[in-house]
């Protein structure tokens, strides 16, 4: 027991092997940028490039090659113009501010961009801010530009140094993840009927699917991006038909057929992992729900063993293959719109800075830089949830960090602080990926108070300091979050789940459409779900959720996944039934009406007026669809509030 929780220890406050080689690739930079300048006598310099390396070398996780070499280029760009910008605005007080204020609003209309172009704005506004410090401090302007280049460069070396012997080695393993990710979400539908189970298993090969695509763009050789796009679509494609397979579990089928069905799982799924033809057969009984199965079947056969896929198959395809400038545009887009919530983030971030830099200006506060820096980074994510827990934990963890900084500039010789330095920069990106975010700020605060203390050895207050700008910043940056601009998830959840819902009406009103228009529809319901998906799971971490709210949401997201399973069953095997559109307009109908209404869910709501002629709860596909809506009918009523009878 002893030996487990030491092992437990170890692994919550230190590094994961398979995090090393990424956290030595950051490191490396941030080290030589500091010591090298360090050495020469230009300490503060060497504190901006250690900051720069840092930023950078974060951005450049979990990115193709090829894209980390676009991406670090204007990465090194928006560096230099944002330290050529701080110090021309340094001396006006209220144009820097102004500035200021500004970068954040832009930092806040990108907050629902993907990752490492969100980082664009995150990495400019910080270089801002620290630069704006060195200008006032007299530090000269060329010395920290030419740091913060020469940090870049380092870190787009180290980036990049093994491209040329590790590139095809990473795709190949990111492809067989994705095979293997696959056989083993198909060969799990027959072990269990536990929807989680089968979620995880199914984001899991999405994930694997992601990695495969953005690889493929560092590929140089344009026949060979071709050829693994389309290897990926057919993965994809084997993937919707599990999907069906799965949703058609779910239905009360005969234990014989279930059976029969077990056993084409195993043996499909065997030949899937070891990368044969699937040659599996399904012995077919006289039930006629089972021409669903043998199609669906016959289906996903054909499409592993013999598809090809044009381009065209997979532009489409938004969740996965959308170019970075396209997303960029479409997601800022959205943005824009007055009522959206990055207006209303970026508007907090430029509240929240304006007064952390008139508090820090007012009362001359020494490096009160800090204390903007800690609200921005607090304030990183729009979610009330996920900043709560950031504020929280980026309390007490920089406040064990300065205890620990102060253990150490107390009894260690000033001569080991770059010893210091360098062992908390390691541990700080060995943590990165930690869940524990306390635990990163605990090594990210050491190493920034040694570097610093390098400036003022003999200042041993200095980690005093730290914890108190951070008390400050985390206090003004909790005050604004709570009491000044809220920005509770509830606010703006119907807009997503309209936004969900309509996506699904048009998918409906296509099912008689060609095929490429469906799947067209298809790619948009997904990516709206998956959005929806994600701000459902930020409301969850929200304070004061009572335990039937959270059951609520999670119980519409298993019922919308539902309804497009359903969905992409009937795309896939088109509806047997003679009253097929008659169907269609009749489900229309019902999601329409669910969409008008529920924004006014709390109130009474009268029964929608739909015709029920047209219910054939024998046909196992309009016996599914049906009730997916009928189900997420009862949500809605179910929010109903209670109604108190006088007699």
């Amino acid at each position: 027991m002893k030996k487990y929780s030491l092992r437990l220890i170890w692994s919550r406050w230190f590094s994961n092997a398979a995090d090393i080689p990424d956290s030595i690739r950051i490191t490396i930079p941030m080290v030589m940028s500091l010591g090298l300048f360090y050495f020469f006598g230009f300490t503060a310099a060497g504190i901006s490039g250690l900051i720069t390396a840092w930023l950078l070398g974060v951005q450049g996780r979990d990115l193709p090659y090829l894209k980390r070499l676009q991406i670090l280029s204007l990465s090194t760009i928006f560096t230099a113009g944002s330290t050529y910008l701080a110090y021309s605005v340094y001396d006006n007080i209220w144009l820097s501010s102004l500035t200021l204020c500004s970068i954040a609003i832009v930092y806040g209309l990108m907050s629902n961009q993907r990752p490492h172009i969100r980082l664009f704005g995150y990495n400019f506004g910080f270089t801002y801010i620290m630069s704006i410090h060195f200008a006032s401090a007299d530090n000269p302007f060329l010395i920290i530009l030419f740091a913060n280049l020469f940090a870049a460069l380092s870190v787009m070396f180290t980036s990049l140094m093994l491209w040329p012997f590790f590139k095809g080695r990473i795709l190949q393993c990111h492809i067989q993840s994705v095979t293997t990710s696959l056989a083993d979400w198909l060969d799990t539908l027959r072990l269990t009927g536990d929807e989680s189970v089968l979620e995880d298993k199914r984001q899991h090969f999405y994930q694997c699917a992601h990695k495969v695509a953005y690889y493929s763009n560092s590929i140089t050789s344009a026949k060979r991006t071709e050829q693994i796009r389309m290897e990926l679509q057919r993965s994809l494609e084997v993937a919707e038909y599990i999907i069906s397979l799965e949703r058609i579990l779910s239905f009360r089928l005969q234990e014989t057929t279930r059976e029969r069905l077990f056993s084409w799982i195993e043996q499909a799924a065997f030949e899937l992992k070891h990368q044969q033809q699937i040659t599996a057969v399904f012995d077919v009984n006289e039930h006629k729900n089972n021409q669903y199965i043998v199609d669906l079947l016959e289906q996903l056969k054909r499409c592993y063993n013999f598809s090809n896929f044009s381009p065209l198959d997979y532009s489409k395809n938004i969740y996965l293959f959308t170019s970075d400038t396209k997303s960029f545009l479409r997601n800022f887009k959205r943005a824009l719109n007055i009522k959206s919530k990055e207006w209303r983030h970026g508007g907090k971030i430029a509240l929240t800075l304006a007064i952390t830099q008139f508090l820090t200006i007012f009362y001359k506060i020494p490096q009160g830089y800090w204390i903007s820096l800690t609200a921005f980074i607090v304030l990183l994510t729009s979610s009330m949830g996920v900043t709560n827990h950031r504020m929280w934990h980026r309390f007490y963890g920089t406040a064990l960090g300065g205890l620990y900084s102060f253990v150490c500039l107390y009894f260690a010789p000033h001569q080991h602080l770059i010893i210091l330095t360098s062992i908390s920069v390691f541990f700080a990106f060995t943590t990165y990926h930690k869940e524990r975010y306390d635990i990163h700020v605990f090594w990210l605060t050491s190493m920034i108070v040694f570097a610093i203390s390098l400036l003022s050895p003999d200042n041993t207050l200095i980690t005093f300091y730290r914890i108190i700008d951070t008390l400050f910043g985390v206090t003004i940056a909790f005050s604004i979050n709570y009491f000044i601009a809220p920005s509770w998830t509830m606010r703006w959840l119907d807009q997503y789940i309209t936004r969900m819902m309509r996506s699904q009406i048009l998918y409906v009103t296509v099912l008689d459409k060609p095929l490429f228009e469906q799947k067209l529809n298809l790619y948009k319901v997904q990516d709206n779900y998956y959005t929806l998906k994600n701000e459902i799971f930020n409301l969850l971490k929200e304070p004061n959720l009572s335990p039937r709210t959270s059951q609520d949401w999670r119980s519409l997201l298993i019922i919308l996944r539902r309804l497009n399973d359903s969905l992409l069953l009937a795309t896939k095997l088109g509806i047997y039934s003679q009253e097929d559109s008659q169907f269609s307009q009749k489900w229309i109908k019902q999601l329409s009406w669910i969409v008008k209404h529920f924004p006014q869910r709390y109130g009474q709501l009268a029964k929608p007026d739909v015709d029920h002629d047209f219910e054939h709860p024998t046909d196992m596909l309009c016996s599914l669809i049906e009730n997916d809506i009928k189900q997420l009918e009862g949500w809605l009523f179910h929010q109903q509030a209670y109604v108190l009878k006088y007699q």
